[in-house]
């Protein structure tokens, strides 16, 4: 159930999604009628309206050859009406961060290594935390511990030792000198727990 509410208002935070849904709460419309009134592909319309549907937010009808759609209220009603209590919402936003993480992971990670270092600002958070829990745990590294620790799981070492201290999750002492957790590294190895 947590899981299907979350889908709703992930469903929800798309504006091609919503201008669907805007037109569908008019009137039942079939897809190609809706791709021509927002002026998008066919295909891209699909793609919203079966994420609309995968949510529960849409209804369908079979005329063939056509499919026509219409917007369920009470499936969203049911939504709002889910997250009016503050535990809810707490429990929600777990789920959802939990799941965005674990997709993260998921698509920068294979077995034990890391396949590539993300680009966002966010991804890379989340597989930089990642990355902290799998090395072992030591007041103090060396360079080359920490260069060793880090190369079994990519072989950038480098690149990734340097984003640790941009990230403020690791400081390091003089130059070649030694690096220890910082305390964002502390707290991404607390939440790891």
């Amino acid at each position: 159930m947590d899981i299907e509410i979350v889908k709703v208002f992930k469903s929800l935070a798309d504006p091609v999604r919503l201008r669907l849904i805007g037109l569908i709460l008019e009137e039942e419309r079939c897809g190609q009628e809706l791709a021509a009134e927002l002026s998008v592909a066919p295909a891209t319309v699909s793609h919203h309206l079966r994420r609309l549907r995968d949510a529960g937010l849409l209804r369908e009808r079979s005329e063939p050859p056509y499919v026509f759609y219409r917007f369920d209220h009470d499936a969203l009603r049911r939504a709002v009406q889910a997250v009016t209590d503050r535990k809810k919402v707490t429990e929600l936003t777990a789920i959802g961060l939990a799941a965005d993480k674990r997709k993260v992971l998921e698509s920068f990670f294979d077995g034990d290594r890391l396949t590539a270092i993300p680009s966002q600002r966010r991804k890379k958070e989340i597989v930089f935390e990642e990355l902290l829990r799998r090395i072992p745990r030591h007041e103090v590294y060396t360079e080359r511990q920490l260069s060793d620790y880090i190369a079994a799981i990519h072989d950038d070492f480098c690149t990734i030792r340097r984003e640790l201290i941009m990230g403020k999750y690791m400081e390091r002492e003089g130059k070649g000198g030694s690096y220890r957790l910082a305390p964002r590294g502390h707290a991404a190895l607390v939440e790891g727990c």
